[in-house]
């Protein structure tokens, strides 16, 4: 039984965390993709087009500024889904979600570098 009558504050702030995250996420995504290397392809090879076969460090750079961002959000919202979001309808579940890839993206930066 839920005996909130309105959203307050806090469920409020975990809610837009998880629009956020879910926004930082597919920014994450994309700039993944531009840092990564491109793959030869069957059209590369026949029209003898030059691919870059290195990460560009410089959006590799960015990935790990927004990771890091990631990782914070993720765990501020998480922090303040154990304390706040105890109920059904309290969204939660995104920010573990993006907790969990942006350590994985941390992990290949970390690597890679």
């Amino acid at each position: 039984m839920d005996r909130r009558k309105i959203k307050d504050f806090w469920a409020k702030a975990l809610f837009s965390m998880n629009i956020f995250a879910w926004i930082l996420l597919i920014f994450i995504l994309l700039v993944f993709h531009r840092a990564q290397p491109e793959f030869e392809t069957i059209f590369d090879r026949f029209y003898n087009l030059n691919i870059r076969t290195y990460w560009d460090i410089q959006y590799l750079y960015y990935l790990i500024y927004t990771v890091i961002f990631g990782i914070l959000i993720s765990l501020t919202g998480f922090i303040l889904g154990i304390f706040r979001g105890r109920r059904k309808n309290d969204h939660k579940k995104a920010l573990i979600l993006v907790g969990i890839i942006s350590m994985i993206l941390l992990w290949v930066c970390a690597t890679v570098i």
